[in-house]
């Protein structure tokens, strides 16, 4: 028998038969007025699809509110009310801050659950710090971590971050210490600060003070600068003298140029040799002595084969050259360099306040002009773990730890236990501490101190 290929139009005329037979079988009639088989087929079709989106719906409600199991987790969080339970054996304790659980429980990330979940499990009394920080954000690599002091007429504003500042001031700053009166007037220059006497008139004439006001600025942003020894006019012992034979009768005390390939060079002859000074140290030492020319003597470079070169006067740290700026904001740079061992300090001016876009939080120590910090800006979703160090470095390995959070508030970590269990296992950065001792304090964080159990937020009796 040859055989025969199915078509469409076959396939879908042997289907129809099929139908119309069963609809005879059911009905008792073939001319399929109706079909409510087809209707059945529907609907069950319809239904899987329900099911299926019945499914799914429940699935998505249960990742997003999950029921709350408490399984083997050690820190949980009630969807409502957001507090907070941390797990100690087998009782469930309320803390009051995320740095508090993880103080106890370690670094874990709390489980979401509903209030049912807490409510069957045993309970006992509150541990944890009043006070700890609620989160504990990233803390800012060494590469990251910058120190600026800026000081408007209106507030002082830390910010801690990478350094976007503008570039060093080439002149020096005349500032003042607020609320301390003239005695704490001070010259910032080249990341430093030195204290002038402006009733000196030998200071003010060699410095080109002349009708310069000092700018006011807070005791936080000159806490930031190492200070050096006060500019004034050194003792020179035996001024007026007959300076070494090979000067030819120049006295002690004489300012000499001494004319060079490049640009010349400024000494003062004393009684054992010449010593090289700046323009400033130059200055005071004529606008102070009452020997020697009215005029600097210029002496050829091969007079001084024969002279000792010494370094006896103070002056190696004085400003290079006079004159002075003024803008409204001064700012105070600190950062520590891991290639130097030591910090690098620089001191800057500008128009406005660097914040490029950041948004400060307000203190509530805040005192407008006044001698304390006002605002602080953390970079953002950043904290701050560092060491305290002097303003010159010392003690960067060996300082008390501890961290600065987005809020301006800073916290003691007593070991590196506390910092493990905060998760802040990176290496803390020196800071300087002069600078930290300005900035609101919050309780140490320890591991000891959250284990204790507490019936109130007060302290323990």
């Amino acid at each position: 028998m040859a055989e025969h290929s199915s078509t469409r139009l076959l396939i879908s005329g042997h289907r129809f038969l099929k139908r119309r037979m069963a609809h005879a079988l059911v009905r008792g009639d073939v001319r399929m007025l109706d079909d409510p088989l087809r209707s059945q087929s529907t609907a069950m079709v319809a239904g899987c699809v329900l099911a299926v989106i019945g499914v799914a719906v429940c699935a998505v409600l249960a990742f997003l509110q999950p029921r709350g199991s408490l399984g083997d987790t050690t820190v949980v969080m009630v969807r409502d009310s957001g507090a907070l339970y941390v797990r100690v054996d087998d009782t469930w304790h309320p803390v009051p801050n995320l740095a508090s659980a993880r103080l106890v429980a370690g670094a874990v990330t709390p489980r979401l659950v509903n209030a049912a979940a807490v409510a069957g499990a045993r309970r006992g009394p509150a541990v944890g710090i009043p006070g700890a920080p609620d989160m504990i954000a990233a803390p800012l690599s060494a590469e990251q971590s910058g120190w600026q002091v800026c000081d408007d007429a209106a507030s002082t504003t830390l910010i801690v971050g990478r350094d976007q500042a503008p570039p060093a001031a080439s002149d020096s700053i005349l500032v003042s210490a607020r609320g301390e009166g003239g005695a704490a007037t001070y010259l910032l220059y080249d990341g430093r600060r030195a204290r002038v006497d402006l009733r000196s008139p030998a200071v003010v004439r060699a410095l080109r003070l002349d009708s310069v006001v000092p700018q006011p600025v807070s005791r936080a942003l000159l806490d930031t600068l190492p200070e050096v020894p006060e500019i004034a006019a050194p003792s020179i012992p035996a001024a007026g003298q007959p300076g070494p034979a090979a000067l030819h009768g120049i006295r002690v005390g004489t300012v000499i140029r001494v004319a060079r390939a490049g640009a010349a060079e400024l000494h003062v002859v004393l009684a054992t040799g010449v010593q090289r000074i700046g323009e400033v140290a130059a200055d005071l030492i004529r606008f102070s002595q009452s020997h020697g020319s009215r005029e600097i003597v210029t002496v050829e470079p091969g007079v001084l084969g024969g002279v000792p070169t010494v370094d006896t006067l103070p002056v190696a740290l004085f400003p290079a050259r006079p004159g002075t700026v003024t803008e409204p904001v001064v700012c105070a740079r600190w950062r520590w360099s891991d290639e130097t061992g030591a910090p690098d300090t620089a001191v800057t001016t500008a128009r406005a306040i660097p914040l490029h876009g950041a948004t400060p939080v307000r203190l509530a120590q805040a005192d407008e002009s006044g001698a304390r910090v006002d605002q602080v800006t953390v970079t953002p979703g950043h904290s701050a773990l560092v060491r305290a160090a002097g303003v010159s470095g010392d003690g960067a390995r060996t300082g008390t730890r501890y961290l600065l959070t987005e809020e301006g508030v800073l916290y003691g970590v007593r070991d590196d236990e506390a910092a493990e269990r905060l998760g802040l296992s990176a290496p803390p950065v020196p800071a300087p501490w002069p600078l930290l001792a300005h900035l609101p304090r919050g309780p140490e964080l320890s591991v000891p101190e959250a284990s204790i159990a507490r019936d109130t937020a007060g302290p323990t009796s």
